[in-house]
């Protein structure tokens, strides 16, 4: 079975809610530092999805909640880890650009950079902070499994001995758990049931896998113009993903080129171009779009418990947005 794909443009119906968590952002980044407040507009301003602030406010949304002002504060706090952890992530990759843009560490240094990612996280727990016990464990244990997803992925950074399981577990903490995060607490600020909370958590975490396997997809398929990095990043920063995981599987050749070009610390531009053509000329797109669709059906699957109403709708339409983006 095949999710039919839509051709409108991401509209979830919350531009007004959206516009108020980046009044939000900006508020909260505001610093007697201008360095801190700089750095952090760069990657905010920057153009995402605001993904996770969305599925926290249709979360709470569906389920009836209407204080606006309360859940556009806590769907900013995500906003800002989500924020934070691209900082840090492009520390730790030595990436050099990030939509488009030059990385905040390349453009302001490292000291403060990683600053700004403390910064970052630090204003968004002033955020959660004002809410109770459940949203700010639930928040913290999001943050706790995103940095075991960060420690685990760079245990296999450089190295061919990567499992697809343990892809989807890096995956799961880096990706998933947030946007999980961002659907229970939305849940349960609407005052839902038990079961419905454990649904839309479930519902995020699939959606977060889907999402992050399409962003691994448009590392070699994608038009850098549009997704802001050139293709085969992954690869030069030594990462295998699920699709040059398959398409070792796939080809002795593409095995061979990857997991040489991966062990290398700065690989050339050539064997980059060389490696994400042979992923391209393998069946592991194909099959990594069929993963990705899979746990979209499941994360759909999650939503029968909703009401009808046009925010469980949006919720339906995230997944389809997710997986025919091409940016």
């Amino acid at each position: 079975m095949r999710i039919l794909m839509s051709t409108a443009p991401w509209d979830f119906g919350i531009q007004r809610e959206l516009r108020m968590v980046d009044k939000k952002l900006h508020e909260m980044v505001k610093s007697k530092e201008r360095t801190l407040t700089d750095a952090s507009l760069h990657v905010i301003d920057a153009g995402g999805k605001r993904l996770r602030p969305a599925v926290t406010i249709l979360s709470y949304m569906a389920l009836g909640g209407r204080d606006m002002e309360r859940i556009v504060d806590i769907a900013a706090g995500f906003e800002l880890i989500h924020s934070a952890t691209l900082i840090h992530d492009d520390i730790n990759d030595g990436g050099t650009t990030r939509r488009g843009r030059e990385t905040v560490y390349k453009k302001y240094g490292l000291h403060d950079a990683i600053v700004t990612g403390d910064f970052l996280f630090t204003r968004a727990f002033r955020l959660g902070g004002t809410f109770d016990k459940v949203v700010v464990e639930t928040t913290a244990d999001a943050c706790v499994r995103l940095a075991e997803g960060e420690i685990l992925e760079n245990k296999f950074r450089h190295k061919s001995n990567l499992s697809v399981d343990t892809y989807i577990k890096i995956i799961d903490r880096k990706t998933a758990q947030p946007i999980r995060a961002g659907a229970m607490v939305g849940a349960y600020l609407a005052e839902s049931s038990p079961d419905e909370i454990e649904a839309l958590g479930s519902y995020g975490l699939d959606l977060g896998i889907a999402f992050q396997i399409i962003d691994d997809i448009l590392d070699f398929t994608g038009d850098s113009k549009r997704t802001g990095k050139a293709a085969g990043t992954d690869l030069k920063e030594g990462h295998l993903t699920l699709p040059s995981l398959l398409a070792i599987k796939e080809s002795k050749a593409a095995k061979a080129a990857i997991l040489k070009l991966i062990a290398q610390d700065e690989p050339s531009p050539k064997a980059i171009k060389e490696c994400t053509e042979l992923v391209r000329r393998t069946p592991a797109i194909d099959k990594a779009k069929a993963m990705a669709e899979l746990y979209g059906l499941e994360a759909l699957q999650h939503l029968g418990c909703l009401p009808d109403n046009s925010h469980s709708k949006s919720l339906k339409d995230i997944v389809v947005r997710v997986l025919e983006r091409d940016s």
